[in-house]
């Protein structure tokens, strides 16, 4: 039997994908800069954890780091320019400000990707009365119709 702590059971390729993993790598993204397949390292990381007796591939990485002391021998993202880092801030979207050139006409529907509403309450009334009456002309209109084909031909 091996009497060898657990991370000293590990082999390199098994370290590898576990100070990979520690950098927040996928096992695709792992795979392509080792040079291996994405299921041969998922086989990597699952014999290192069954070794280290680890909850998960993240777990295993922490126990590795802590036995390694902290100590990955690869590039550190905090190392990166601050441009990189972090993304540019993101500005607020304010609507437009109306001008003279624009229509006085307003409709209660969004037009041109806008989408806010920008009518008054008396503007909305209206509106809702002028729908409103429009649809009841349509609907007798159609009525007015089914009844001229039922006299025709009854």
């Amino acid at each position: 039997m091996n009497d060898a702590t657990p991370p000293a059971r590990l082999t390199e390729r098994e370290r590898d994908c576990l100070r990979l993993v520690s950098r927040g790598r996928s096992s695709k993204e792992i795979g392509a800069e080792l040079g291996i397949s994405h299921h041969t390292v998922d086989l990597h990381l699952r014999r290192a954890i069954r070794t280290l007796g680890a909850s998960d591939r993240r777990d295993a990485a922490r126990r590795l780091e802590a036995e390694e002391g902290g100590q990955i021998p690869y590039q550190q993202l905090s190392t990166q320019p601050q441009a990189i880092a972090e993304p540019p801030p993101i500005t607020a979207i304010s609507p437009p400000i109306r001008t003279d050139r624009q229509p006085r006409f307003r409709v209660p529907f969004l037009r041109q990707g806008r989408q806010y509403n920008d009518l008054t309450s008396a503007q909305r009334i209206g509106w809702t009365f002028a729908i409103a009456a429009l649809m009841l002309i349509v609907i007798a209109n159609f009525f007015n119709g089914l009844a001229a084909l039922f006299y025709i031909t009854g």
